[in-house]
């Protein structure tokens, strides 16, 4: 018996994960912020157009990169993406912060729709951007999930604990997932934060949204017309 017949490698292991699912999605947020009209939506100001513009430009170059993914690429892209989600906080803390004082904004007191729409474009960027920070940093990230390298995992999914699961191995959808679940409901649900790291960024991830959804929405319905 050969030395690759005694130590089979699973298959699912043989290859690197797609980066175009990722890229799909961070491109399904920009796309909003330059087609909606700035008189119909408040912000986001320049500096998160600009980070999802980089990060994009390079999951592209990954994308469209034959072979194994660069060893650097993976600190670049949870450099990025961490400034992306400051970024993103920052755009949420103004949009409250409008909403609180009832502030102006390019001399005028912004609508319920343009705030529903600045509150649905904070929140669709807290949701990918999070879920590209969680998918880059778990275990290694993609690269290291995929090798079988022995990286502690920062996420217990459901499949990890299956044993009919055990060549499972979580893709950029799965904490896409993730990431939506701990918007909508606050929390965790059926995938648990293993590492420190993990529990403070869904912690901040949770505040962000909380924030804009508590306030931004309970301004909408005060300023809604009454019918």
């Amino acid at each position: 018996m050969s030395g690759d017949d005694a130590n089979p490698e699973p298959a699912v292991r043989q290859h690197r994960e797609p980066y175009t699912v990722p890229l799909v999605f961070l491109a399904a947020v920009i796309v909003p912020q330059v087609l909606v009209p700035a008189q119909n939506r408040v912000g986001p100001d320049w500096e998160v157009p600009v980070a999802e513009l980089i990060m994009l430009a390079l999951l592209v170059l990954i994308a469209a990169r034959p072979g194994p993914v660069p060893r650097g690429a993976r600190p670049l892209l949870l450099v990025l993406g961490s400034l992306l989600v400051l970024a993103n906080m920052v755009a949420a803390a103004r949009l409250v912060q409008l909403v609180l004082t009832q502030g102006r904004y390019e001399g005028v007191v912004p609508s319920a729709n343009r705030l529903l729409i600045a509150g649905a474009m904070v929140l669709a960027t807290n949701i990918v951007t999070f879920g590209l920070l969680y998918w880059q940093l778990d275990g290694g990230g993609p690269a290291g999930r995929v090798s079988g390298s022995n990286n502690a995992p920062d996420f217990s999914f459901p499949q990890s604990t299956d044993p009919a699961s055990s060549n499972w191995i979580p893709k950029y959808f799965d904490y896409f997932y993730v990431a939506y679940t701990n918007v909508v409901a606050f929390s965790p649900t059926d995938t648990n934060p293993m590492s420190h790291r993990a529990k403070a960024l869904m912690l901040v991830q949770s505040l962000v949204s909380l924030g804009v959804i508590v306030v931004v929405l309970a301004r909408v319905i005060n300023i809604l017309p009454a019918t």
